[in-house]
């Protein structure tokens, strides 16, 4: 094969990355570091399409073992750079030691870069980078969705969620999901494997893959161009209402029961600034004050906790509680309470219309798992683990005479694609999500949390409304805009209007992740072909 005269790179870098084993180690932190860059801004995005081409340089010609070792020193990179912030979290809110706190990020780290670990074990095992074919390409590929969405993790990031800010490429999610895009964003990065590791060994390059690349970004990207103008011109047809949110901006450490009467009252002062909207939504647990679920008027003591004088309805993240009727005739014990936390949709007398309490609950943050009794001490040495109970399911909070059907989502349950889909299934036309960020101080977690939950507007096109106690809060269009924000750690109201959409039913909400299904089919069937293809031929 007739070679080309020169190397992509000078002599000396690509000495060093040849190097063994260092440069391979190298290469692989360098695509954890890239993927984690990706999820930092709008500008770094793009590296989610090329971010994977290190690492699968250093394991092309590793053994199974050795692309293991590899695939855990990315994930770890990547995961170390991307939670950061966890250290600080654990250290303020947890009130366990500096060192501790890097110690327990890191072994967290470790475990989650198991997904890149066996990910890369399985592509070597098979030989898949070793020869370039679109058959490999689209098995690579078919893999990677597999791990990101069947490994356990804490956190569903996602190559995908990366395209959160480019709302051209976005749309595409409304057809099989985030899985999809990330499907031919591995598709991407392998192509581009392919073309660089032919530059490096000075081959012919291998064209096949590149241009079905090129041709699926195209139609990505026509697609995304018709998409949004087909939806924003709907959306001038739609009935709008005037909503807004209260970001009162508390520290984490004001937020307590001590002070629910100074924390109540700020909320109820910055709703006076807003007056004539239907909706306004304060944050979760803009209410320190454990309430009865089964109260029908949202009252604490001698007042009511929606201000005097307002039209609005309101919807107001609170924490709740009922106790076990099997012991009431043993006094009031606050072990005996099931505790909750809660989000309550309040007409302006304070009558509660709905209440909705989060269902998927955080773990240690939230609750602690039922385990071993041996190991109940750990309550004891983490004081800061919750102890609530999660909701009896999803519930359509509907506001009488005004067509507003709110799907309520705390905290993170808005980076859970089944969640939004779930709520406009049973009815939804508004996606609200109350939420705290102030857990992770001034990081970049505010604003991953914000980019991560983009695609659920585009997902299910409909309005997502995100109400968060010290930002970021923000509403997204169905087409991904961010249409209004506030900043984080700043004290202020935030207004807009929204459409409410009954009409308009996505791909993805009939059959939501039957992607990542069809991946872990197509993934399955490729190893049993191989073991019994290896069976016969022995």
């Amino acid at each position: 094969m007739k070679r080309f005269e020169h190397s992509i790179l000078p002599p000396r870098v690509k000495m060093i990355l040849t190097t063994r084993p260092t440069g391979n180690k190298v290469l692989a932190a360098g695509s954890g570091i890239l993927f984690s860059l990706s999820l930092f801004s709008s500008t770094l995005g793009i590296l989610g399409w090329v971010c994977f081409v290190p690492l699968l340089a250093a394991v092309r010609r590793k053994s199974p073992s050795q692309s293991f070792r590899l695939g855990i020193v990315s994930g770890t990179s990547m995961n170390l750079v991307s939670l950061y912030w966890l250290v600080g979290t654990l250290n303020r809110f947890g009130e366990i030691s500096l060192v501790t706190s890097m110690a327990a990020v890191f072994v967290f780290c470790i475990y989650s870069s198991l997904q890149f670990g066996i990910f890369t074990w399985y592509i070597s095992k098979f030989g898949l980078c070793r020869r370039k074919s679109v058959a490999n390409a689209l098995v690579i590929s078919f893999a990677w969705v597999v791990a990101e969405f069947f490994f356990p993790v804490l956190f569903p990031y996602g190559i995908g969620v990366s395209q959160g800010y480019y709302p051209t490429v976005i749309q595409v999610v409304d057809t099989l999901g985030v899985n999809f895009l990330g499907f031919v964003m591995f598709f991407t990065n392998v192509s581009v494997f392919y073309l660089a590791d032919d530059l490096w060994r000075r081959k012919r390059p291998t064209l096949a893959a590149p241009v079905i690349s090129i041709a699926a970004i195209t139609l990505i990207l026509i697609y995304g161009h018709l998409r949004i103008n087909e939806i924003e011109n709907f959306l001038k047809t739609e009935p709008r209402v005037k909503i807004s949110m209260v970001q009162a901006n508390f520290d984490y450490a004001e937020k307590n029961l001590d002070n629910e009467s100074f924390i109540t009252e700020k909320h109820r002062k910055m709703s006076h600034e807003l007056m004539g909207e239907y909706l306004l939504i304060w944050p979760v647990t803009s209410v320190q004050y454990w309430f009865p679920r089964d109260e029908s008027v949202y009252r604490i003591k001698d007042r009511t906790v929606v201000p005097t004088g307002h039209t609005a309805h309101f919807l107001i993240g609170g924490i709740s509680f009922t106790r076990d009727p099997a012991l009431l005739e043993d006094g009031w014990d606050e072990e005996d309470h099931k505790k909750y936390n809660t989000a309550f949709l309040v007409d302006p007398q304070s009558n509660i219309l709905g209440h909705y309490s989060k269902t998927r609950l955080f773990l240690l943050g939230e609750y602690f798992p039922k385990i071993n009794e041996e190991l109940r001490f750990l309550k004891k040495v983490f004081p800061m683990i919750g102890d609530l109970t999660p909701g009896e399911g999803l519930r359509v909070l509907e506001i009488p005479g005004k067509n507003i059907r709110i799907g309520p989502l705390i905290c993170y349950e808005d980076i859970m694609a089944k969640i939004s889909g779930d709520y406009v299934k049973i009815g939804a036309n508004l996606l609200v999500n109350l939420t705290n960020d102030a857990w992770f101080g001034r990081s970049i977690a505010p604003y991953q949390h914000l980019l991560l939950s983009i695609p659920r507007a585009v997902e299910t096109r409909r309005y997502l409304v995100r109400s968060t106690n010290s930002g970021v809060s923000a509403i997204v269009s169905p087409t991904g805009k961010i249409e209004a924000r506030t900043g984080i750690f700043t004290t202020e109201n935030l207004e807009g209007e929204v459409a409410l959409i009954d009409s308009l039913e996505t791909l993805y909400s009939r059959v939501g992740d039957i992607f990542a299904w069809i991946a872990l089919a197509v993934t399955t069937l490729f190893v049993v072909k191989n073991y019994l293809g290896r069976k016969y031929d022995d």
